[in-house]
């Protein structure tokens, strides 16, 4: 439990820093990220020592599946800045907020996941991808009004490359997408172990096969440059909402 308090405390930590450097002008050097990256780690020890301890992953309930989700939208983060050579800091005190919260909401969690790999891996791939979507879900949302500011000619304040935003909202949407593909398949696999059935009247999971319909649209027009780059971000913004609303809003009537 102090390395999960260890994780809020590093997140809250950075999203201070990110703060004072995007929106006071603060130089605060490469510490925002080095702070972020402490928190991730300490999260991730956690969640392995958690497992050692009594053989079973800390995300059995929603508090549990909210921390993984909210980690891993951190974790997506780091990796989409170190490999896209961008500077995303713009982004961090969003991200380090985040991160923030939902590691929080970990802290009362005490059910444990249940044993089953393929539960662990539809756990897992579904974090990865409401994460994915959500993230891209804010750049579409940051695009749009960066694009305003830009055809309105007021380009003060905050502003980030449109390409830049372009190119990071299409990387997160498919991501997403392929995710929450893995999150049904496995699924799918684990209700056929514990439930007897591929397939269950579940609202969550009817919702998580109406979000896939709705993204395998959207990633398919833009693939076939079907849709307009305007109507491409209105859409992933639409969809991330429509993410967030599952999380907070959807149970499974299941156990």
């Amino acid at each position: 439990m102090n390395l999960l308090l260890g994780g809020v405390g590093l997140y809250l930590a950075s999203a201070g820093l990110f703060f004072m450097r995007t929106f006071l002008g603060v130089k605060t050097g490469p510490l925002p990220f080095l702070v972020l990256v402490g928190g991730q780690v300490s999260y991730l020890l956690y969640f392995l020592h958690t497992y050692i301890s009594s053989g079973r992953f800390p995300v059995g309930d929603p508090y549990g599946m909210v921390s993984l989700m909210g980690n891993l939208m951190v974790l997506l983060f780091l990796i989409t800045n170190l490999f896209m050579r961008r500077n995303l800091a713009d982004f961090g005190f969003i991200v380090a907020l985040a991160g923030f919260f939902t590691t929080l909401a970990g802290v009362p969690a005490k059910k444990l996941g249940y044993g089953n790999p393929f539960y662990v891996y539809h756990v897992l791939s579904a974090g990865t991808a409401y994460a994915s979507l959500i993230l891209g879900g804010i750049s579409s949302a940051v695009k749009i009004m960066v694009e305003r500011k830009l055809r309105s000619k007021h380009i003060e304040g905050f502003m980030v490359p449109v390409n830049l935003l372009r190119k990071t909202e299409r990387i997160l949407i498919n991501v997403g997408f392929i995710f929450l593909t893995l999150t049904l398949i496995f699924g799918s696999i684990w209700a056929k172990a514990f439930l007897g059935s591929h397939w269950i009247n579940d609202p969550k999971l009817l919702l998580t096969l109406l979000l896939w319909l709705y993204y395998a649209v959207v990633v398919h027009l833009n693939l076939i440059r079907g849709i307009t780059p305007s109507k491409f971000s209105f859409l992933s913004f639409l969809g991330s909402l429509m993410v967030v609303g599952s999380i907070v809003f959807i149970r499974h009537t299941v156990s």
